[in-house]
């Protein structure tokens, strides 16, 4: 039950947005145990000036087409999970979109069953997911 924020510079086609959002849902299913239907997504496209961050710092060094995801998911993963996952993305997006790797920044958060509800105020049911 990943929701995924998207933080990239304005001005990216519908197309570019499109692409990155399967590339990135399909790495999901693959490599992070996500059932195909469970997606949520948000992108945030921000202006020149209005992204703040280290060229160089642990990576790079980083252009203006810097992309950073911010995952929340549910149930934790394996270390050897995340690090595949990180990989597969970064590889994905450089080979369909030409995103540099340098440019890919994953950050993970995790969280209870008890932090979501996803419809009609109803917290999510542990039940439900393994039925579906």
């Amino acid at each position: 039950m990943p929701f995924s924020r998207i933080a990239l510079p304005a001005g990216k086609t519908v197309d570019f947005r499109q692409r990155l959002s399967t590339l990135l849902h399909q790495t999901l299913v693959d490599f992070f145990d996500v059932p195909q239907d469970d997606c949520f997504q948000l992108f945030d496209e921000y202006a020149p000036g209005l992204r703040v961050f280290s060229r160089d710092y642990l990576g790079g060094p980083r252009s203006e087409g810097f992309i950073w995801f911010h995952i929340t998911a549910g149930r934790p993963r394996s270390t050897e999970q995340k690090h595949l996952f990180y990989q597969q993305l970064s590889q994905r997006l450089s080979t369909e979109l030409q995103v540099r790797p340098e440019d890919v920044m994953i950050t993970l958060s995790f969280s209870q069953p008890e932090d979501w509800s996803f419809a009609s105020g109803s917290p999510f049911n542990l039940t439900q997911e393994k039925s579906q």
